[in-house]
């Protein structure tokens, strides 16, 4: 009789073990990720290079090798990266970048060159920023280096840091921020380029507009 109402007891327990295995083999559901990338890029504003780019190219630090939104909470924990959960980039940020640097470099109708410099920009850091509870920023650090044609012989460098303000304390603030901050970036990339082919052009011979268009 005391066998019988320990089996009694043992089959429920049974039963909810089996249950709760068979849960955890079915596939879970897929979260409804929000996917983002930087929407239309006006290039229109953007100025016409003196030499041609033969190539861009955008490759990021490690840490950037994912489709991630990731965020830094700066005023509590500086050194942990942190990722939102229901927020992803269509792409990793580094395809990203890389596509609106060859379409700035496209209004310039250098990017179809078989010929002239490489462009290689090396992206470092890509974050939506907290430095306060009620204040972001998204932040972008990258390495540009002018590659001289065939030789890919270094002609030169500069790194830049790009900081634009989050309108709204969450993801989508972050996007804004990121995206204003790539279209800044494209600027700097112009500016500084444009900034080589004159001092290239005020030498004999014509500096490194000779040697990009070599």
């Amino acid at each position: 009789m005391r066998e019988h109402f320990h089996f009694r007891l043992l089959v429920p327990v049974l039963l909810l073990a089996l249950t709760v295995a068979a849960c955890g083999s079915l596939p879970k559901a897929a979260p409804n990720y929000s996917m983002h990338d930087f929407g239309p890029l006006d290039s229109a504003k953007l100025r016409p290079l003196g030499f041609p780019i033969r190539s861009a190219e955008v490759v990021p630090a490690p840490w950037l090798a994912s489709t991630a939104m990731q965020y830094r909470l700066a005023y509590a924990q500086p050194t942990r990266r942190q990722f939102y959960l229901e927020s992803r980039w269509i792409a990793q940020p580094g395809q990203l970048v890389e596509l609106a640097v060859k379409r700035s470099m496209k209004t310039s109708e250098t990017a179809v060159s078989s010929s002239g410099c490489r462009l290689r920009v090396d992206l470092d850091e890509f974050i939506q920023v907290f430095d306060e509870e009620g204040r972001s920023r998204g932040l972008i650090e990258a390495r540009a280096a002018l590659l001289a044609p065939r030789t890919d012989q270094l002609i030169a460098t500069r790194g830049f840091a790009v900081t634009r303000p989050a309108p709204t304390l969450d993801a989508v603030g972050g996007v804004i921020a990121l995206r204003e901050g790539v279209l800044q970036l494209n600027r700097e990339l112009i500016d500084w380029l444009e900034a080589i082919d004159k001092e290239g052009g005020a030498r004999p011979g014509g500096g490194v507009h000779a040697r990009c268009s070599a």
